[in-house]
């Protein structure tokens, strides 16, 4: 009988502490954490420091690492030293959480995260308070899911779900920014101050639910679907200038018989059907799609509050305009043109609500 030489490791169950790894995530080294410790742990009270020094020290050898599988996910479920995959499962969605204020400033310096990004992050540390560590693994972590999934098909929260095991929240906000640095949108904190990063997310996937290319017709959903943008534009040309204006005469009439609605409603919803009809006819060039949220923002939103009507004003004018928009196309012999107006607006729409209220 042949002999096989088996090797064997005897080892202590890992001890992992989700409060000191939070510590360690928020980038403070072992030193510092001993003092976070003794401050806000009632555990630590009356333990003696070269215990607590000793116990922070061997918690941040372990994460150090359990850094490495959390990099690979999937290799945390066949590692031999891991074996309590609630646990690991929830410092993994720690792991990967993004701070809303570094997340917004990575997406909102206007270029693509190359290594050279890098020193924009000292930067990004002292405006938002966050110290270095932390949004230098934020934006590893979104560099490398970015390059993980950027040549997969299929569906990419659903990509980033498979590849990575996280959230449905945290999928989105990683599709979310991936989208928006795929497609380069411009989202500048210095254009667009009043964008959260919240406002963000919410408007990006509203946009990747309505204008994606169909996977029927692309591998991935990561890609605007051109042809709906030229579909888009080639009805300035399909629809008469009269059946426009009938449109604008019907939403302002509806709006005129609201007695609740301020006396220059009328008006300015005439100045925002011509505003948003004008967008949609753009989108078809990169630059016009490209400044999407600043068009919104300057065309639209500003002039709307600075004639003093507020979000609600606006929600209850477009719920008018889709109303008589497919009305007035359909009565008369333009039916083919209301599905793409309305994949135009619905998007267009939940942007603008999200941006406006705030």
């Amino acid at each position: 009988m042949e002999l096989v030489d088996i090797v064997t490791c005897i080892a202590d169950p890992l001890m992992l502490e989700e409060g000191v790894f939070k510590i360690w995530l928020n980038g403070y080294t072992a030193e510092q954490a001993v003092e976070i410790r003794f401050q806000r742990d009632m555990s630590c009270a009356g333990v003696s420091r070269d215990i607590v020094t000793l116990d922070t020290k061997d918690q941040y050898q372990t994460f150090e690492m359990l850094e490495n599988l959390f990099r690979k996910p999937p290799l945390l479920a066949v590692s031999p030293i891991v074996n309590m995959p609630r646990i690991t499962d929830t410092l993994l969605q720690q792991y990967y959480t993004l701070d809303e204020e570094v997340a917004r400033e990575l997406v909102g310096r206007g270029r693509k995260m190359t290594a050279r990004f890098r020193k924009d992050l000292d930067g990004i540390s002292e405006k938002t308070g966050i110290p270095l560590r932390s949004c230098l693994r934020q934006y590893d972590n979104i560099r490398r899911i970015y390059k993980d999934v950027d040549e997969k098909e299929g569906k990419l929260i659903s990509n980033i779900q498979r590849h990575y095991g996280l959230t449905g929240r945290l999928c989105q906000q990683y599709a979310a920014i991936i989208y928006i640095l795929d497609n380069r949108l411009e989202v500048s904190t210095r254009k667009l101050p009043k964008l959260s990063y919240d406002m963000l997310v919410r408007c990006v996937l509203a946009i990747m639910q309505e204008w994606c290319s169909p996977l029927g017709d692309s591998t991935t959903d990561m890609d605007i679907d051109r042809h709906f943008l030229k579909e888009l534009h080639s009805l300035r040309d399909r629809v008469p200038d009269t059946l426009l204006s009938s449109f604008v005469a019907c939403s302002a009439e509806a709006i005129k018989n609201n007695p609740e609605n301020p006396k220059n409603t009328v008006l300015e919803s005439k100045r925002l059907v011509h505003r948003l009809l004008s967008l949609g006819y753009s989108l078809v060039h990169t630059k016009n799609l490209t400044d999407l949220f600043l068009d919104l923002e300057e065309e639209i939103l500003e002039p709307w509050f600075s004639a003093g009507l507020t979000i609600t004003n606006l929600d209850a004018m477009i719920t008018v305009i889709m109303g008589n928009f497919v009305n007035v196309l359909t009565n008369n012999g333009f039916s083919s043109a209301v599905p793409v107006f309305s994949r135009y607006l619905k998007a267009t729409t939940c942007c603008l609500l999200y941006m406006g209220n705030r």
